[in-house]
Parts: C-alpha cells; sequence; structure tokens
C-alpha cells in the first residue's frame, strides 16, 4: 500500500498512526494519527480538552477548537480559491485569502489575460485538511500552519499559512507551500495538545526564524558561498531554481565565451510582514515566509537576445527580441524547518511555491 494510499483511506475511517503523509515523512507527535480526516490520539489516548459551549466565541480557544475551526476553513480557502481562478478575479479570494497570496494572484490573472498558458502554472490547495499544527496561544494575532491534500489527483500536499488578526476576524489563508519531495519531516505536536507558536525573532533555535529566512533568500540569490557554515540543508527549491539559471545562461551564451553575450541574475528578498510558526516535539519550529524576486537578464552592448515563439514570458511582454534586458518578478511562500539550539543541525527548506508575477524587456 501507498503513502497515498493511506492518505485515501483515511477518508474511509481508518486510523493512520505515524506514518508519513503524502511522499515524504511528515511526522505526526507521540499518539497522533489521521482519522475522517482529522487528527485525533491513540495510543496513550490524550484527552482532549473540553467541548467549548455554544454561542459566543471562547477569547481563547483551545487547540481542539482551533482544529475544528481549520477542518472548516481549509475547504473554505479552495473554495475561494477556485471560484477566483474560473472568473479570474481576485475579489472572489476574500475573506478567506489574504495578503500576499492575494496579490500574487492578481498578478497571476494579468499574466493568464495575455497568455491563457499561464492557467496551468496556478497551484490550488485542495480542500482536505491532512495535518493541523495549532498554537497554544492566546494572542493575537494568532497563526495556524495546516498541511492540506493537493487539488490535482495523487497531487503533492501543501504547507498552508493561516492568521486570525483578532478575535473577531476569521482566519485567513496568506499562502501555501508545496512540500518538498524526498525530505525528511520534523515531529509535530498531537493537535489536542497543540504547539507553542514562535515569532520571528525567536531564541532557542539554531538561529532565529528571521535569519534563517534572511540566509536562505542570500543562498537563493548568490549560492551556496553565502552558507560557509554550511547551514542550510540541500532542498529541491535551492536546486531547481538554480539549475533553470544556469541553463538559461548557457543559452543565453551559445557559441560565446560565458556571460559574452548576456548575464543573468536573481536576487531574492525576504517579504517582514508575513510570518508564521509553531513549536515542533523536538524544540525546533516549522515555520512559513514569503519572498520577492527579481530574475534580470542584462544583454551585453551589440548583441540581441531573441527568445521561441512559445515562450510565456515574452508572449506576456508582447515581444521576442530585446537588445538591453529582460526582467521577470516571482513571488515565493516557503516552509522551513528550524532545529532546536539544543539539538543543533542544519536548516532544512521543507516546502515552496512560486508564482510568476511580471515580466518585461527591452
Amino acid at each position: 500500500m501507498t503513502r497515498y494510499d493511506l492518505r485515501r483511506n483515511a477518508r474511509k475511517d481508518l486510523m493512520m498512526s505515524t506514518r508519513p503523509v503524502g511522499r515524504r515523512g511528515l511526522f505526526l507527535g507521540a499518539g497522533s494519527l489521521l482519522a475522517t480526516g482529522f487528527l485525533a490520539a491513540c495510543g496513550g489516548e490524550v484527552e482532549p480538552p473540553p467541548a467549548p459551549p455554544t454561542g459566543k466565541e471562547l477569547a481563547e480557544p483551545t487547540p481542539a477548537q482551533t482544529t475544528e475551526q481549520l477542518s472548516a476553513i481549509v475547504p473554505e480557502v479552495n473554495a475561494a480559491v477556485v471560484a477566483a481562478d474560473e472568473a479570474l478575479d481576485a475579489e472572489k479570494l476574500a475573506p478567506r485569502v489574504s495578503g500576499s497570496a492575494v496579490e500574487f494572484r492578481t498578478a497571476a490573472y494579468t499574466m493568464i489575460e495575455k497568455a491563457e498558458e499561464w492557467a496551468e502554472e496556478l497551484r490550488v490547495p485542495g480542500a482536505e485538511l491532512l495535518v493541523p499544527l495549532t498554537s497554544v496561544t492566546s494572542e493575537f494575532p494568532r497563526v495556524a500552519i495546516a498541511l492540506v491534500e493537493d487539488s490535482a489527483e495523487e497531487g503533492v500536499p501543501y504547507f498552508m499559512a493561516l492568521q486570525q488578526a483578532d478575535a473577531k476576524s476569521p482566519y485567513s489563508a496568506w499562502g501555501w507551500a508545496q512540500q518538498a519531495v524526498g525530505i525528511e519531516m520534523p515531529m509535530v505536536s498531537d493537535p489536542v495538545v497543540g504547539s507553542e507558536q514562535v515569532i520571528v525573532d525567536s531564541e532557542g533555535l539554531v538561529m532565529t526564524p528571521a535569519e534563517a529566512l534572511e540566509l536562505y533568500a542570500k543562498v537563493l540569490s548568490l549560492g551556496d558561498a553565502e552558507d560557509p557554515e554550511d547551514q542550510l540543508a540541500a532542498n529541491p527549491f535551492q536546486t531547481g531554481t538554480h539549475e533553470r539559471i544556469q541553463t538559461e545562461r548557457a543559452e543565453l551564451n551559445a557559441g560565446v565565451e560565458k556571460d559574452e553575450a548576456a548575464t543573468i541574475h536573481e536576487s531574492f528578498s525576504v517579504t517582514t510582514e508575513e510570518f508564521a510558526g509553531v513549536r515542533t516535539d523536538d524544540g525546533g519550529a516549522v515555520v512559513m515566509g514569503t519572498l520577492l524576486s527579481t530574475r534580470t537578464v542584462s544583454i551585453k552592448d551589440g548583441a540581441t537576445m531573441r527568445y521561441a515563439e512559445d515562450n510565456k514570458y515574452t508572449t506576456v511582454i508582447g515581444k521576442k527580441e530585446f537588445t538591453s534586458e529582460y526582467i521577470r518578478t516571482f513571488g515565493t511562500h516557503v516552509a522551513m524547518y528550524i532545529p532546536s539550539a539544543d539539538a543543533g543541525g542544519q536548516i532544512q527548506p521543507i516546502g515552496a511555491t512560486q508564482t510568476a508575477l511580471s515580466a518585461t524587456g527591452e
């Protein structure tokens, strides 16, 4: 039986213990399992907190209450994204989708209106909650991270970042990062117990989440030389990004010396307005953030870059030849695991979803 068979069987009320979800190993904390799409206690049978009373919402919801909320929110996020994508109308994302997820979708719809094949690039989180990473924190804003299925058949799950601004505001999703293939995941707490909420400058980790995200942006921009102490583990998004850039560099300079005809560089930066983080069982943290990047091709004097007729970026621009520069911008939601300072070890990126935002050239 495959791990995806396990996920499907969970929908049929079969219980899943601490086996990995999807193709990788996102491990649940002691006694956790999937049942009817939600996590419940097993083994030692952790007693859930008392059910909240009906009527007025509790000012300080329990982890179980948050899990119940997420089980309703995730399908609403999916429905909003599907409706907006069908209409190419970002206004349909509210109120369940917010922040950079709305900004990225708005930009993507503009790309699609100019070249409809860009619709194939849209990534849509599914309607089923697989693993909730809930917080015991009572302060606002409250955050949660949910592992949710992919909307595509046999697809790869997403880490979804959610935030509640205040007691009267609904949880909304500001980003989703597709789980990395082949990366072992950390142990996470049973949802009836919940986890400590981690803030961007939390200590007790090998580095603060802010520092970890900055390191990732630097390595994505300039390579492993920016990580001389080898604190960042290998990951598919970094590998794929660098491979694409080197492939394009070779194509730009075919028949001449490296960078003689044109140079290419992609620069990443961290968006500080968005962050979600929860503590893992081992004292580490799963965190999510947002990166923006600009990929610039600078063409040397006297050279002309000509792109194929089926190039989706140049279709958006409306021209295929450039003599000065050719620029593309992207937005990326990322998920990372940061070990505790006591345990040590490398920071492991565990998910990423990149969206093309614009293309220009002259």
